[in-house]
């Protein structure tokens, strides 16, 4: 696994790249997922401490925000992820990364930061989301070359794509195979897949 596109995956779906200074911030309401994943990756490639602090929100309880400050640690997101400084839900695109390992791992990291593994009636789903169209696409083509298969809608309401893997079979390859850096998230699918199969 790569450590580096599992951050990148986590700052494009649930961060921010200033457009005013060298601020890199992961925004996220999960305190374990924050202290023992998006702290430790971003000391380790920026260098520094990140700065951590709480902002309160219309959605829930608020949201912690941690941050660094670093303009080499601003460029490898901008220049070698795509990801866009300022507003990014529209206009982000797909890295461009040679190896299927690098882009399975920053798609763990979008999960991470804003997927969901959840489920319905006791069937088990993962979902990604996004505004961005290349992104699901990018997402799905990824999926597809490692044999596992998706659905993707348009929800009108929020002008947001989802992209759902569903099918039992191709869940618990996904399952067999990789590992959601989220450690919530990972529990879940952890527990839910065994209700499932059992």
């Amino acid at each position: 696994m790569s450590d580096l596109d599992v951050l990148a995956g986590i700052i494009a779906s649930d961060g921010h790249i200033s457009n005013k200074g060298y601020s890199v911030r992961v925004i996220n309401t999960n305190t374990e997922f924050l202290k023992t994943v998006a702290i430790p990756l971003m000391k380790k490639y920026s260098g520094k401490n990140p700065s951590k602090y709480f902002i309160s929100s219309g959605f829930g309880n608020g949201k912690f925000v941690i941050n660094v400050s670093s303009k080499e640690f601003w460029k490898t997101f901008i220049e070698k992820y795509n990801i866009p400084a300022g507003s990014k839900s529209l206009a982000i695109q797909p890295p461009d990364l040679p190896r299927l390992e690098n882009r399975i791992d920053y798609l763990l990291g979008w999960i991470a930061g804003d997927g969901s593994v959840t489920h319905d009636r006791m069937r088990v789903k993962i979902e990604i989301w996004s505004k961005s169209e290349p992104m699901i696409l990018w997402f799905r083509d990824v999926l597809k070359e490692m044999g596992i298969g998706t659905t993707i809608f348009k929800e009108k309401n929020k002008n947001e794509f989802i992209l759902r893997v569903g099918r039992k079979e191709e869940l618990l390859k996904f399952y067999k195979e990789m590992k959601v850096p989220h450690p919530e998230k990972q529990r879940r699918f952890d527990r839910l897949i065994k209700k499932w199969i059992s």
